[in-house]
């Protein structure tokens, strides 16, 4: 069984523990990982989640960004607080930027936990079929009659398609979405040299379970944990239990 269980392993061995910073996902927000904070801050372990540019009251960029761009700012707010090393959690768009991250600046990163990151670049079935219902509807609801129904039959092809969030995106953000796409982050995990733990929702809906064991492959010093009941927002749908499965990797030796 490749799945480790911190929660059995030195239940009682802590450590003085650096400071955490949260990437949250692509159209989330720092107040859907509140529960998880306060949790966390019970513990002794200081928590800084920030609204990514473009989501919660950071508002989106003067122009399209790429993922540089994003580091960029994360770091501003990290010299902000005066913190010389720190852990580094990223949930799905979150984990791109939290590899990247520790990969360039491994000098700052003490332990790595990537929550149901979007890493792993596929071409999937689904996504050719999308673009050919697109097309195929594109010409029958330019017929008179059909032209209105147009706007609700699109929406529902991008969200059957996985690709909600570029519809909804606004202009610069569906340019920064482009940008994002085009980055390989997977040849990368293989330079990551950090503790690193990679936390999975067993009902993922969004990014495959295989994925997990595929980027511990890559990453040497890493461990996997499976949260059975969740799906990809394990912050939102139990997190006690990922609460606790970070502290615990944190505040272990």
């Amino acid at each position: 069984m490749r799945e480790n269980n911190f929660a059995k392993k030195n239940p009682r061995l802590k450590r003085e523990v650096n400071p955490l910073l949260i990437l949250h996902g692509w159209g989330s927000n720092s107040g859907r990982w509140q529960k998880v904070t306060e949790i966390l801050k019970k513990k002794g372990i200081e928590v800084m989640v920030l609204d990514l540019p473009g989501f919660g009251i950071t508002p989106s960029p003067d122009k399209p960004w790429i993922r540089n761009d994003y580091i960029d700012w994360v770091f501003q707010k990290i010299k902000e607080k005066k913190w010389n090393k720190f852990n580094l959690l990223g949930h799905s768009f979150g984990g791109g930027l939290a590899v990247k991250i520790t990969v360039n600046f491994p000098q700052e990163i003490d332990k790595l936990i990537l929550c149901t990151p979007a890493i792993i670049k596929r071409k999937r079935l689904k996504t050719y079929l999308f673009y050919l219902v697109a097309q195929f509807g594109r010409k029958i609801f330019s017929l008179p009659g059909l032209r209105k129904l147009y706007p609700q039959a699109r929406r529902l092809i991008y969200f059957l398609s996985g690709t909600r969030d570029y519809y909804v995106a606004d202009g610069v953000m569906k340019e920064t979405m482009k940008n994002l796409g085009s980055e390989d982050l997977e040849e990368l995990l293989e330079k990551i040299k950090k503790p690193t733990l990679v936390i999975w929702g067993k009902k993922d809906d969004v990014l495959p379970l295989e994925d997990a064991y595929r980027i511990q492959e890559k990453i040497k010093n890493s461990e996997v944990k499976i949260i059975p009941r969740a799906k990809h927002s394990p912050h939102r749908e139990v997190p006690q239990e990922l609460a606790e499965y970070i502290s615990q990797f944190l505040l272990s030796s």
